[in-house]
């Protein structure tokens, strides 16, 4: 299993995030590794929401459809994608922490399903990669 862990602290308050990490959209200001990502619904942005997210790992494009399984204002959301390749789960925790400032915990995990998984190495490596670069560009726009 690949994991992206990201923390840092924010002077934006928690609602704020919580906006900005529902919407993958965002994400392709921040993630090196997002080519394209656009939203596949309308309405405002909660449970069930959904997104097709391009990303370039290992060589090649990968298309998700990644949902919104978790919404909890204003401290978590959950967004998960499955391919016939693997399942890629985001986890956000916003814990506001005093004076409008939020601690952010963005975990993502990534697993391998079938032979995949004897890719796994390779994989890891590829998301680590993207993961450093992703968290110093997550960390300036915080």
């Amino acid at each position: 299993m690949a994991t992206f862990d990201f923390r840092a602290t924010s002077e934006k308050p928690a609602d704020e995030l919580l906006a900005f990490f529902s919407d993958m959209t965002n994400a392709k200001g921040w993630d090196p590794s997002i080519t394209k990502a656009v939203r596949l619904d309308d309405g405002p942005v909660g449970l069930g929401s959904r997104f097709e997210v391009t990303l370039r790992a290992l060589g090649r494009d990968l298309v998700l459809t990644y949902e919104i399984t978790e919404h909890s204002p204003p401290g978590k959301v959950v967004l998960r994608a499955e391919s016939g390749l693997f399942v890629s789960e985001d986890t956000i925790r916003l814990t506001p922490v005093g004076e409008g400032r939020t601690e952010v915990h963005y975990e993502a995990r990534l697993s391998g399903k079938g032979l995949t998984v004897l890719f796994d190495p390779a994989f890891k490596l590829s998301i680590n990669h993207f993961g450093n670069q992703a968290g110093k560009e997550l960390a300036a726009r915080l």
